[in-house]
């Protein structure tokens, strides 16, 4: 029978790390005012290392004063050092109150260090435990962990994490001094979440601030020695960039300041693509954006804010990393403009069509409202309307059999939210937390709560009740437009 005792092995070696029972090797750690020795044995470092084994080995092993081997790693903190140093000893990490950046330095260091086990548990760890911290640092992170062969798991997750909400880190302040390599591989991804005439304005500001030659940002200033070193700088990236996406006014009044870029041919080619509708003849790549939000006919919304929307449905969780993984399918049932505000009319477009998203562009303003109705609009007083072929023909039956008629119906499924955009996508979302998700009426098209959001196809109001934060500052609401989508979830 074999009986193993892990536990009391570890516990000898802790005791012999903490008692410096003879040592033979100090190892400094840190630099400047920030250093810190660690007492050590080189056969325990030997064993568990094989960067240490090599170091140890004859030929490094030169540094030694009176047989004590000295060792210095400036590149390593001493909080890092700590931590490896008890591992390799105890077999014990403790990430508790240990910072972020630590943990981060710490598998830089395990990767160094030649600690396998160590890396792949570290690397798990800030994806799974510290997702957060990652995904608002993304342009520190990034260039860290691209430079570690072994860490393609978290270099996945970081360019999906960028490409699924890309706006964090494109508009951050360390954005302009990226590394040509990274934000080249951003680029090429055709899982980018983004509008292409966005990360067309992304690239020129890049661009411009790489260029040190360019003394301003104003294109209308260039000289023709500006545009010949900026075109040197960005050429690696133009063949990425999908212009034939871009709407003919987006491209006249953003690309075309910087025609000299560009070649001539290939200009030419994209002006008669969009003025003229001329097959191109240079190479058009696909559309960047996911197939499977289907918004081609959205007059309020980008396929940006379904991405969020589908995130916030899949999770119920505004603070989850937006997956590209989490497709949904929008499809329009109803829009104002087109179908008209009559609430029969808009009844007979989105019952019984499954969940549902409503938004709404407030007039003279970029701002956009709306709600998630998780259950589908099933208005039954309405079914009960149409079958009896008008209001006063339902009122004659109800008076033969004496029912009663219910003109308000009431749902309170948990998973209904409602929403804001503002300017740069920020937003808001209000989670039910009390009284009713959504009130179905022969009055209002929209009724989320006790008036949270109400709308009966002319004038709008929210007033925060039944969820748990406002949507809108002001209270009363006019809209430019409503439109009502059906939302699918997409297997893949």
């Amino acid at each position: 029978m074999r009986t193993e005792f892990y536990s009391g092995l570890s516990q000898n070696f802790s005791q012999l790390l903490e008692n410096d029972d003879d040592y033979n090797v100090t190892i400094k750690v840190g630099e400047n005012q920030n250093t810190q020795e660690f007492h050590a044995h080189s056969v325990i470092l030997r064993a568990c290392s094989p960067y240490f084994k090599s170091i140890f080995s004859n030929q490094w092993a030169n540094n030694k004063k009176d047989e004590m081997i000295l060792f210095t790693k400036p590149n390593i903190s001493p909080p890092v050092f700590t931590l490896i140093i008890k591992y390799i000893y105890t077999g014990i990490l403790d990430l508790t109150n240990v910072s972020s950046s630590d943990i981060l330095g710490l598998l830089v260091a395990s990767d160094e260090l030649i600690l396998e086990e160590l890396f792949k548990h570290v690397q798990n760890y800030l994806i799974e435990k510290e997702a957060v911290w990652v995904n608002q640092n993304l342009v520190k992170v990034l260039p860290i962990v691209s430079k570690l062969a072994n860490c393609k798991q978290l270099q996945d997750y970081c360019y999906e994490s960028i490409c699924a909400d890309p706006d964090p880190f494109f508009t951050s302040k360390e954005f302009t001094i990226l590394d040509k390599d990274i934000f080249l591989e951003l680029i090429k991804r055709d899982d980018l979440e983004i509008e292409e005439i966005d990360l067309w304005d992304h690239i020129i500001k890049w661009g411009i601030s790489q260029t040190l030659t360019i003394k301003q940002k104003d294109a209308k200033k260039f000289t023709d020695a500006d545009f010949g070193d900026l075109k040197k700088t960005l050429d690696p990236f133009i063949s990425h960039i999908r212009f034939y996406e871009i709407s003919s006014k987006d491209f006249f009044n953003k690309v075309r300041p910087y025609e000299k870029i560009l070649s001539p041919s290939f200009f030419e080619d994209i002006m008669s693509f969009l003025m003229a509708e001329a097959e191109p003849q240079h190479k058009r790549l696909p559309a960047r954006l996911s197939p499977y939000l289907d918004l081609s006919e959205s007059k309020i919304i980008k396929k940006r804010h379904a991405a969020i929307l589908s995130n916030w449905i899949h999770f119920k969780d505004a603070s989850s990393k937006i997956s590209t993984r989490n497709k949904y399918k929008f499809q329009l049932l109803y829009r104002g403009s087109r179908d008209g505000y009559d609430i029969n009319t808009f009844y007979s477009k989105v019952n019984g069509q499954g969940q549902a998203i409503a938004v709404i562009k407030i007039q003279n303003s970029e701002k956009i409202i709306g709600g998630f109705n998780a259950s589908g609009w099933n208005y039954n007083n309405y079914n009960h309307r149409n079958k009896y072929s008008g209001l006063r023909d339902r009122h004659r039956v109800a008076m033969k059999t004496k029912t009663k008629i219910a003109k308000t119906e009431y749902d309170n499924n948990q998973n209904h939210f409602i929403f804001s955009f503002g300017e740069n996508y920020k937003m808001k979302i209000g989670k039910l937390i009390s009284g009713n998700g959504i009130c179905y009426s022969n009055k209002f098209m929209l009724y989320f709560g006790n008036s949270d959001l109400k709308f009966d196809g002319k004038n709008g109001s929210c007033n925060q009740n039944s969820y748990d934060q406002p949507i809108l500052d002001d209270n009363s609401f006019d809209a430019e437009e409503m439109e009502i989508f059906s939302v699918q979830k997409i297997m893949i």
